[in-house]
């Protein structure tokens, strides 16, 4: 091996290296600096966490990224506040994409000692500074060109002067208001477990369930809260926006903005709380002159004064009742895994692995899953009305010996229910409704206390029958003691019975349609059981049945039923029987009046002939 060549070789490499580290890369750059009109070329936004104004007589505007994310930042100059993360970083995009319509290079200004004074850099009109991991640059923004349309500026430590279009220059805030944070009051983002509301008319307490998330009032009276309502407010409040900042002086005269606590009460108080501790509290005083719709609020930290729109903030002023959830329980319905019934015939229902419901008691049986879908969710959809907030006699509400009694248990094991609901009525009739967990007791309609049921048949299976229409072998008709009958003939094609007169025309296709869906006949509501009630039901007055003959296999089976008056939803009462038992429905009415009632009655002519 040569050493002597490989030496020279080496060292040929090395001021090679040198030169182009020394010389070519600077020139490199300079003439890719000068190629491109950037003024911060390679900027990074990303890498500023302190962004600081300094403005001609005025105070310096400054603020820092916290908590390492693009979006929080917080104003420590010229008072401490959350600032918007948005306006800071359009500054900072703005900067990153900051270009020269003019430049004056360092070559032509080495012999103008007054330039910093004729540009105006000794006196700058405005002083960013910025700092970061890598970035430490300040910018002077001096005079504005003749037309005022541009400025002139400059990078300290680069020696260029540039002139630039004041539109790329606006993202700068003239004071600190335009980088403060606009909301006000934001429940996300800190814990809290409980509210306390003051207002001038008055006040309540709010507490949240730590395992299931419901509300519930604290004060005046115990009782469960509307979730949903509360939950649907404090989201509001997420929305409130400051409309204009008024004063951050702590010795401000808070008498004049109506937000003095004592002995003046603020048109509103809102304090959340963890605990005992103190989370966060609004307090929301008179209004600005001649806007009605807007209010002086402040909260105590931050403790400045802000004006902002009252309408969010309207509905926690109003009535603590307005907060009471009026349904009979909070809790989803599908919680529910068992219902036990106190009335004359006691009973309970149960669900099982499949999901479906079992009636347990002196007799077994399947739940009807539509009767028992429409229970359940009655328990969250029929409203009450308070008729006493506290009440402490429940004789003359009947809830003294309640005339039903429902307990809502997780499963029937529950050693103790859910809820207990139990429900009276008083000597004019009215129907009242209580929990013995809560003070109040309510009013409920006769309407919605009539469809809750009361005894196990009230939820059997509303199939009545079930056929084929191609196996009804006849149709007869008995109606004010007058008979008419139909036959199915070898055809499938509908005649009259022989010695049966009928009217002019009959609907052919019409009657068989009728006859198919009273093959499939269900229940819309099961109205009673047995004989000792039938009368009342209409059922003598209207005399007026259906009879079909169906063929079953080898046989024949006749199935009846029977049709009264109309219910107070203005359903047909209808009767069978079923097992030896009389079972009392409502009909469906669109069944009735569209093929019932139009195929299958004896006009009133036909009733005067034989």
């Amino acid at each position: 091996m040569n050493w002597k060549s490989t030496g020279i070789l080496l060292a040929a490499a090395a001021v090679l290296f040198s030169f182009i580290w020394l010389v070519e890369r600077p020139n490199r750059l300079e003439r890719q600096r000068q190629a491109s009109r950037l003024i911060l070329p390679g900027f990074d936004p990303a890498a500023v966490n302190s962004v600081a104004i300094k403005l001609r007589d005025a105070n310096e505007i400054s603020a820092v990224r916290v908590g390492g994310s693009n979006a929080l930042w917080q104003l420590t100059q010229p008072i401490s506040y959350p600032a918007q993360g948005e306006p800071i970083l359009a500054l900072l995009e703005a900067l990153a994409k900051l270009e020269w319509q003019g430049r004056i290079p360092a070559s032509e200004l080495k012999d103008q000692p007054e330039a910093q004074e004729k540009f105006g850099f000794t006196k700058p009109i405005v002083v960013v500074s910025l700092q970061g991991p890598g970035v430490s640059d300040k910018i002077l923004i001096g005079q504005s060109s003749a037309l005022g349309d541009q400025v002139f500026l400059e990078v300290v430590g680069n020696p260029d002067v540039y002139l630039v279009n004041t539109v790329q220059l606006q993202s700068i805030p003239s004071n600190k208001d335009l980088w403060r944070d606009l909301s006000l009051l934001n429940p996300a983002q800190f814990p809290y477990q409980s509210i306390q509301v003051r207002s001038a008319g008055g006040g309540f307490e709010l507490e949240r369930d730590a395992t299931n998330h419901l509300w519930f009032m604290k004060k005046p009276v115990t009782a469960r809260a509307d979730t949903a309502r509360i939950n649907e407010l404090i989201g509001h409040l997420q929305g409130l926006r400051v409309r204009q900042f008024v004063s951050d002086d702590p010795r401000a005269d808070l008498e004049s903005y109506g937000l003095q606590t004592s002995p003046q009460t603020p048109d509103l108080d809102l304090s959340f709380w963890q605990g005992t501790n103190l989370a966060a509290e609004l307090q929301v005083g008179a209004s600005p002159t001649n806007q009605p719709d807007f209010a002086f609020a402040r909260r105590l930290d931050p403790s400045n004064v802000v004006v902002i729109a009252r309408e969010a903030l309207r509905p926690w002023q109003s009535a603590y009742t307005n907060f009471l959830d009026y349904h009979f329980i909070s809790l989803p319905p599908e919680t529910i895994g068992a219902i036990v019934v106190q009335d004359e015939s006691p009973f309970a229902v149960q669900k099982q692995t499949n999901g479906q419901w079992q009636v347990r008691g002196d007799t077994n049986m399947p739940v009807d899953a539509g009767l028992m879908r429409d229970w359940l969710a009655s328990f969250t959809n029929i409203q009450t009305q308070i008729e006493k907030t506290v009440a402490t006699d429940l004789q003359p509400y009947g809830l003294k010996h309640p005339l039903l009694q429902y307990a809502l248990q997780a499963d029937d094991s529950a050693r103790s229910p859910m809820a207990r609901i139990e429900f009276g009525v008083n000597t004019n009739g009215r129907i009242f409704e209580r929990r013995p967990d809560e003070s109040s007791v309510n009013v409920i309609s006769p309407d919605d206390f009539n469809r809750l049921p009361r005894a196990a048949w009230q939820l059997r299976d509303r199939r009545i029958w079930t056929f084929d229409s191609s196996n009804v072998v006849s149709l007869t008709i008995h109606q004010l003691g007058k008979t008419r009958k139909f036959l199915r003939d070898p055809g499938g094609e509908w005649t009259f019975a022989p010695g049966f007169v009928g009217p002019p025309l009959v609907n052919w296709p019409s009657l068989e349609e009728g006859v198919y869906r009273l093959g499939k006949l269900r229940a819309a509501y099961w109205s009673g059981v047995g004989d000792a009630h039938w009368r009342e039901f209409g059922f003598a007055k209207m005399d007026y049945s259906l009879s079909l003959e169906v063929k079953r296999g080898d046989t024949n089976e006749t199935l009846s039923i029977e049709f009264g008056g109309r219910s107070p939803y203005s359903y047909p009462y209808a009767s069978v029987m079923q097992n030896g038992q009389r079972l009392i429905f409502e009909f469906p009415v669109d069944l009735y009046e569209n093929f019932v009632e139009h195929d299958m009655t004896i006009s009133a002519t036909l009733r005067q002939h034989p």
